[in-house]
This record gives C-alpha cells, structure tokens and sequence, in this order.
C-alpha cells in the first residue's frame, strides 16, 4: 500500500512539474514579446528623435552613458521589492 501511495505523489509531483515548465514557457514567450516591442518603440524615438534633431545621433552615446551611470538597476530593483 505504501509503494502504491508514492507512485501516486510521484506522479502528481510530475503533473505538477510539467504545468510549472508550460507556465514558465508561456511567461517567457510573454516577457520576449514585451521586450521586443520595447526594443521597437525605442527605435522609432530614436528615429524621430534624429529626424528632429540631427545632432542626436552623435550625442547619444554620451546620454546613454550618463544614464547609466546614473541609474543602477539593481538600486531601482531594491526599490520595488518590499523588504521584510
């Protein structure tokens, strides 16, 4: 009888396992298509930004290293998650 009652929890562990990996599967293809439009909208302000100001292109890689410098992603990470 014992044998027969971890067979069962082994395989409710393994059904549990396998809708865990198909949750986890979908929430990526979610977050890839989320990032990816992020990646697109960013590109067309870049885009306007550049149209409108031709000198854009040539400062940006100094505005996004101060951003950088600036803002420190673990830091903003920290802010949002409640400490306990």
């Amino acid at each position: 009888m014992q044998e027969l009652d971890i067979e069962q929890r082994f395989h409710l562990m393994q059904k549990e396992i396998e809708a865990t990996v198909s949750l986890l599967k979908e929430a990526k293809l979610d977050l890839t298509a989320t990032v990816d439009s992020l990646k697109i909208e960013i590109e067309a302000l870049k885009s306007y930004i550049e149209r409108h100001h031709p000198d854009f292109a040539e400062s940006y890689p100094k505005l996004k290293k101060e951003a950088i410098q600036a803002i420190d992603p673990e830091w903003l990470a920290a802010i949002e998650e409640p400490k306990h």
